[in-house]
């Protein structure tokens, strides 16, 4: 029995069966070497939801400071408690969130590319820092998708 006690905390097993707790109920298993008795595996459990709660917090904020979604204008993170909310921070060349983006691969609408700035919004950008999230990206995709054969 020495063999079959737990990683954790070192107790080893009264008998040689135990009972797992699992998604389907109480069932009888066959204690593993290396394995967790109930008590340490329930603190482990619930340690790694802590994590995973903190970790989506931590993304929450700081998805929060970036700029917003381009079509929805709503967090670039997803909507809080969505199926699709990003649980790490954002890219910093993503442009809309998951939500969004789903909704354009379903109506198979291509990429998203941003308006080219207009040559008022070029000469006011040399004076002073201009007030769009999106500026830099905006020069950017003008740079890769030139302005030819598409409306501007």
């Amino acid at each position: 029995m020495r063999t079959l006690a737990c990683a954790d905390c070192g107790n080893a097993p009264e008998e040689e069966s135990s009972w797992e707790y699992g998604r389907q109920g109480r069932v009888e298993w066959t204690r593993r070497l290396g394995g967790r008795c109930w008590p340490c595996h329930q603190d482990r459990e619930e340690c790694l939801e802590r994590e995973a709660e903190e970790q989506l917090e931590a993304a929450r904020a700081a998805n929060a400071v970036l700029r917003p979604c381009w079509t929805c204008r709503g967090s670039i993170g997803g909507k809080e408690g969505s199926e699709l909310e990003l649980r790490v921070k954002a890219r910093p060349d993503r442009l809309e969130c998951p939500d969004c983006v789903q909704a354009r691969a379903a109506e198979d609408l291509g990429p998203l590319v941003l308006p080219v700035p207009t040559q008022r919004e070029l000469v006011a950008a040399l004076v002073s820092a201009p007030d769009d999230p999106w500026w830099e990206d905006r020069v950017l995709h003008a740079k890769v998708y030139p302005a030819r054969g598409r409306r501007v």
